[in-house]
């Protein structure tokens, strides 16, 4: 098994969920070193995981311990629209750093473009790593979501906690804009629990109906204790944490509440983490 794939789904999900969370920001009261951190990180993510699937070739398993499934082998044509994409976000988020450092035009189309150029990577790369499991349908369709909601989580928090380093140098940015990034925290983990439920879901109605497919996966004898990492490490503190940045951002305290983002990111990159050896070890998408 080679864990080169875990990585190289992790960078190009940080990367794309930077990028995407930046949609819902609005551009004016923001200082434009945040928005050149972004673009900075959001390069180097997306490159170190160009440059690990170009020279670290992996093979994915066939045969899975929980779910018995094979992933489909990708077609010459998905592999070269990955490539493309993940090209052009690459030197997109590049442009975007020039703008965000030195030009003086607004970042409002870049910004928009970047978003929607990684949310099409997402759902190409969801096509790429599909399981063959029947009804296909199921993973056509879960696997998008789960590839977004997990993009999305782990860019919004890491975009908070550069989002708040940012409002304690500049002090004069609205208060209210840390508030909104708090809404941002907890409307992405809604999304990726609502994303994990509905895969539990069709995966125990429609995929396994006939197995034990809960007990094999939370089971402690087997891989359990890496879907009870997921769930607690990587869910339910991150949820905590999410409360916590909005009540103390509630309460003009940005000073905790960007302490808060500190510790939340390190579970945050736990759980998915976990999550991908987990799809790699089962093909269930978690």
């Amino acid at each position: 098994m080679n864990i080169t794939f875990v990585f190289i789904l992790f960078l190009t999900h940080l990367a794309c969920g930077l990028l995407i969370t930046l949609l819902f920001l609005p551009e004016a009261g923001i200082d434009r070193r945040f928005f050149k951190s972004i673009s900075f990180w959001s390069f180097l993510f997306l490159a170190s995981a160009l440059l690990l699937e170009r020279h670290y070739a992996f093979s994915l398993p066939l045969p899975f311990k929980v779910s018995q499934g094979r992933f489909a082998q990708p077609s010459t044509e998905l592999l070269n629209i990955a490539n493309i994409l993940g090209v052009t976000l690459a030197a997109t988020c590049f442009l975007f750093w020039m703008f965000a450092r030195w030009g003086s035009l607004r970042l409002f189309i870049v910004i928009r473009f970047a978003g929607l150029l990684a949310l099409g990577l997402l759902c190409v790369e969801a096509l790429i790593y599909r399981p063959q499991l029947n009804p296909l349908w199921v993973s056509t369709i879960n696997l998008p979501l789960n590839f977004i909601s997990s993009a999305l989580l782990l860019g919004s928090f890491l975009a908070g906690m550069i989002f708040g380093h940012w409002y304690l140098i500049d002090t004069e940015m609205p208060k209210k804009l840390l508030l909104q990034m708090a809404w941002i925290l907890i409307g992405a983990l809604a999304l990726r629990v609502l994303s994990i439920a509905v895969t539990l879901l069709l995966y125990k109605e429609l995929v396994y109906p006939e197995t034990n497919f809960m007990e094999n996966l939370i089971s402690l004898a087997g891989h359990g204790i890496f879907f009870w990492q997921r769930v607690l490490v990587g869910l339910v503190i991150p949820a905590i944490a999410a409360v916590m940045v909005w009540s103390t951002a509630r309460g003009g305290s940005n000073q905790s509440a960007t302490g808060i983002m500190y510790v939340g990111i390190a579970f945050i990159f736990i759980g998915e983490l976990a999550a991908r050896y987990l799809f790699l070890l089962s093909a269930i998408p978690l």
